[in-house]
């Protein structure tokens, strides 16, 4: 297509015979219908998380609703968007990611994901809306559904890859998370945390970003509550892998240990480092998060982390022998020197006190001191090589 359209249109495309020059049969507007039923059941769910005490509003339903804005020829290539944006704009937003992300799923080899908040009959509705999708189709005829913008790759429904969709909905026990105590899996997790990676999109139009970790997982975020943080986003933004490490911090949604999405954003910084083996040596640290040890390890604070950057400057600078560089569960950075004499270490606290400790080969007891002072630091490490 090639053509700019503005953010929230969702692009369908019928094809076959029974669709050319931008027809659109009657009978067929229920596969629109139950898209527009989908994300709605995403958005009350959204919409029940963010206010766990209070009932649905009754506009609700009638708010998130779908239009066609138009209908190009050739097939019927639909375009659809919401009729409001105002009332509920951010829950409708978050439900069609939602709802777009469960469609791929279905017609894919990807593990289905899980909605919040859901009761079991919903649980029921949602799956049965999403595998009635298609039902209308006949042989020659297809759906193309386009998740991620009108001009990307779309997922194909036809006769056969429906049937197999059906199949993969109706095998998964779990599909949506119920709220009830019962469930035999835990539903998603809210905690503090943070990720690095790099911010490689944008939309500020929804407040939504991507980040992209080191191992090329994307990690999609909200920053609603904080919009001053869009300046911040736009000098970090990225569309490749060279933009610049950043460190996002917020209220993380997880499940099973699994990195769901950022539901809010409390802090974006750009995490530097040197183009030095320390320089990435930091940056893996950096990208640890909490229970990295397997256990209750906590996350390497940036505090840490600038400080011990400072302190391995200051050692190389003094020609110091090199050290061992390791985290600590405590969310900081130990710098150590081990040799049959004995052992020197400096362990970087998570609020960027050093921490020093010596110990000589037949001493039983080793000293300690403290100290915020880097100089003294550095004096510290180099006393070990004299």
């Amino acid at each position: 297509m090639g053509e700019e359209r503005e953010p929230g249109v969702k692009r369908v495309r019928l094809t076959g015979a029974r669709f050319e020059g931008g027809r659109l049969p009657v009978d067929s507007l229920i596969e629109l219908q139950k898209y527009q039923e989908v994300v709605r059941i995403a958005a009350a769910a959204e919409w029940r998380q963010a206010h766990p005490d209070d009932k649905l509003p009754m506009d609700f339903e009638e708010s998130v609703s779908l239009t066609i804005d138009r209908i190009d020829d050739g097939s019927a290539d639909v375009f659809l968007i919401f009729e409001q944006t105002a009332i509920y704009a951010e829950y409708q937003a978050e439900a069609q990611d939602a709802a777009d992300a469960i469609i791929v799923a279905a017609y894919s080899d990807a593990p289905i994901p899980e909605l919040p908040s859901l009761t079991p009959k919903e649980d029921v509705q949602f799956r049965e809306t999403v595998a009635g999708i298609g039902a209308t189709l006949l042989p020659g005829q297809s759906i193309e559904f386009y998740p991620d913008g009108s001009d990307m790759s779309p997922v194909s429904i036809t006769i056969a890859t429906h049937k197999e969709a059906v199949e993969r909905l109706s095998g998964v026990d779990d599909f949506l998370v119920a709220p009830d105590e019962g469930a035999k899996e835990p539903g998603l997790q809210v905690a503090e945390e943070s990720l690095v990676g790099r911010v490689t999109a944008l939309d500020a139009d929804r407040m939504r970003f991507t980040l992209t970790l080191g191992d090329g997982e994307e990690v999609h975020g909200f920053y609603k509550t904080q919009p001053a943080l869009l300046e911040d986003f736009r000098k970090l933004v990225n569309s490749t892998a060279e933009g610049p490490l950043t460190r996002i911090t917020g209220d993380l949604q997880t499940r099973a240990g699994q990195i769901f999405r950022f539901r809010e954003t409390s802090t974006v910084e750009q995490v530097q480092f040197d183009n030095t083996a320390w320089g990435a040596r930091l940056a893996e640290f950096a990208a640890l998060r909490s229970g990295w040890d397997g256990g209750t390890a906590e996350q390497i604070t940036s505090t840490a982390l600038d400080a011990a950057q400072k302190l391995l400057q200051g050692i190389d600078r003094a020609q110091i022998e090199r050290p061992g560089v390791f985290p600590t569960d405590e969310g900081g950075v130990l710098i150590e020197w081990s040799k049959t004499s004995g052992v020197r270490s400096i362990e970087i606290l998570a609020d960027g006190n050093f921490e020093m400790f010596s110990l000589s080969r037949g001493e039983k007891n080793g000293e300690h001191s403290e100290t915020r002072d880097l100089t003294n630091a550095i004096a510290f490490a180099g006393a070990g090589n004299a």
